[in-house]
């Protein structure tokens, strides 16, 4: 075999390596969308009203300067309250699935 057509061997193979690493990175995009359209709803909320989101920042800023225990205390609760919810949430729908 000579040289031109042990490179157009290689090349043959690297297109083809190439069309299914494509294929595997546009099913792993349709995951990953799927498991972040939450969190990007939330974002496109927030870029959708910036007054809004400026001015809510900038009063969270004032009221943690002047008060840092409240929002530490309001932030843990929130995050216990998120991470109960979460929890009911996932135990729920696998023992509905189950069921079925």
């Amino acid at each position: 075999m000579n040289r031109r057509q042990a490179r157009q061997l290689k090349k043959a193979l690297l297109l083809n390596k190439i069309a299914q690493q494509r294929s595997e990175l546009a099913g792993n995009r349709r995951a990953f969308l799927e498991q972040t359209a939450t969190f990007d709803n939330g974002c496109l909320v927030l870029m959708k009203y910036p007054k809004l989101t400026a001015a809510g920042a900038g009063l969270l800023a004032v009221y943690a300067l002047r008060r840092p225990r409240k929002l530490l205390l309001w932030s843990r609760r929130a995050l216990g309250i998120w991470s109960t919810l979460s929890f009911v949430r996932n135990n729920l729908s696998v023992n509905l699935n189950v069921n079925k």
